[in-house]
């Protein structure tokens, strides 16, 4: 049977009914981009193996299934209860409730409004801040992102003001839950101010007796002159989940973004693109990435970093480690134009194989039209150092903490750089938790 063709499928004409039949208000700013933007989505469809950034990722088993494009609620006492259990031990930390998109307030414990403005994306739904980033521009021709901008629902809006430096990390949690199976798609706006500084950490939850959840959201976040932005993300989902995810980020003049990726498994899916324009010299980038592949889990993690002004660092870190039948994607591109001299961009990826049926492909790229750069990428792609191996049984170790060490050794060029030790901590643990799991179930 060859490829279902995307345009027949229930979901895109369900989608199509739903826009039609969506009531837009007559002053909404948004109307004309939710239509171009439908526009767009309408005539490309939904990515298949013939798009060249979708060739090793096919979304075609994951949207076989009907989905409706409504969530249900949860009662004050039982979602409190989930919160309390979302929060991350030993962590100093302010807290985010996002529920299917819906900011909770009452759940939420957030630093004063004269530091941090926090609130519903839909209350800055008729300002230039929020039409400025929703644009789709020529060069992001994205069906999923053009999906997200024409049917988001909500979201949230953090800025944080000038000269603002927050004492401990934000952490945004994200609860979903639905009765049956469900599209929900979520627009975010993070505005770091000149000479602020903020850690975001995002984690989710699940709350459902039944059906699958496809989650398809979008956020920006821009990190003014001299501003400095920290963002966590800990994925470390349910197997009803799908998740689609775009990271848009803008950096301007002496700015500084770190990005962290935590991929366990779970999620039947994971697609994460992050996209970093260095919009301004002397601004500095890291992307630092670890993907743990379950059992018939496909992670797939795309990013691109555009320099476009002299004098700017970069550097990016991947390391993936595959268990079982689980599949890997790693697509990493760093452009250097002609303006963007004295460069200095890295990139490396690797991955370890833990199981002869596992897969990974990786791509990491670099265009440069530059002349007074240093620019290097690197790739790897094995197994379990043999020699290593043995050494450690020698020792008396057994061969299950033998590997679980090498796996450590391995990771551990990502996970020592968390500065924040109670996140440092949470982040091994549930690693650790994840690696015994597998290994346990590889010898049953």
């Amino acid at each position: 049977m060859g490829i279902l063709n995307q345009f027949t499928t229930p979901l895109y004409d369900q989608l199509i009914t739903s826009f039609e039949n969506t009531a837009v208000p007559a002053n909404d700013d948004l109307t004309a981009l939710r239509s171009n933007a439908f526009d767009l989505f309408r005539s490309k469809g939904f990515p298949t193996t013939k798009d060249e950034d979708w060739k090793f990722t096919s979304l075609t088993p994951f949207l076989a299934e009907d989905y409706g494009f409504s969530s249900s609620d949860i009662a004050a006492e039982e979602l409190q209860a989930i919160v309390n259990e979302a929060l991350i031990p030993g962590l100093d930390e302010w807290s985010l409730v996002v529920l299917n998109g819906i900011i909770r307030a009452e759940l939420s414990v957030l630093p004063d409004a004269a530091l941090v403005t926090v609130q519903p994306l839909t209350k800055i739904s008729n300002t230039a801040v929020l039409n400025d980033y929703l644009k789709i521009s020529a060069e992001d021709q994205n069906a999923m992102v053009a999906l997200n901008t024409a049917l988001f629902n909500d979201g949230y809006f953090i800025e944080v003001n000038k000269d603002v430096v927050l004492d401990k990390p934000i952490h945004i949690i994200q609860i979903y839950t639905a009765d049956d199976n469900a599209l929900l798609q979520q627009r975010n706006l993070v505005v770091v101010n000149p000479h602020a500084k903020a850690e975001l950490v995002e984690t989710s939850v699940v709350v459902q007796e039944a059906g699958l959840l496809f989650v398809n959201s979008v956020s920006h976040l821009v990190v003014k002159e001299n501003a400095q932005l920290v963002q966590y993300k800990i994925q470390n989902n349910d197997t009803s989940e799908r998740l689609v995810h775009y990271n848009h980020v803008t950096q301007e003049r002496s700015s500084r973004y770190d990005n962290f990726t935590f991929s366990l498994p779970g999620a039947a899916l994971i697609r994460n693109n992050i996209d970093v324009i260095l919009n301004g010299s002397a601004t500095e980038t890291h992307l630092l990435g670890l993907y743990l592949v379950g059992d018939h889990q496909l992670t797939d993690n795309h990013t691109a970093i555009h320099h476009k002004f002299p004098h700017c660092e970069s550097n990016e870190i991947y390391k993936g480690v595959l268990l079982n039948n689980g599949k890997a994607v790693f697509n990493g591109k760093v452009f250097v134009e002609r303006a963007a001299q004295k460069t200095n961009a890295f990139q490396q990826n690797n991955n370890l194989l833990l199981s002869d049926k596992a897969q990974v492909f990786a791509k990491p790229q670099l265009e440069i039209f530059a002349d007074d750069v240093k620019c290097s990428h690197g790739c790897t792609v094995g197994q379990f150092d043999p020699e290593s191996l043995f050494y450690l049984r020698s020792r008396g170790i057994s061969e299950e903490s033998a590997r679980k060490l090498l796996v450590e050794a391995f990771m551990f060029d990502v996970t020592q750089r968390i500065e924040n030790e109670a996140l440092k901590d949470y982040v091994q643990a549930l690693i650790y938790g994840k690696m015994e799991n597998s290994f346990a179930e590889e010898t049953v």
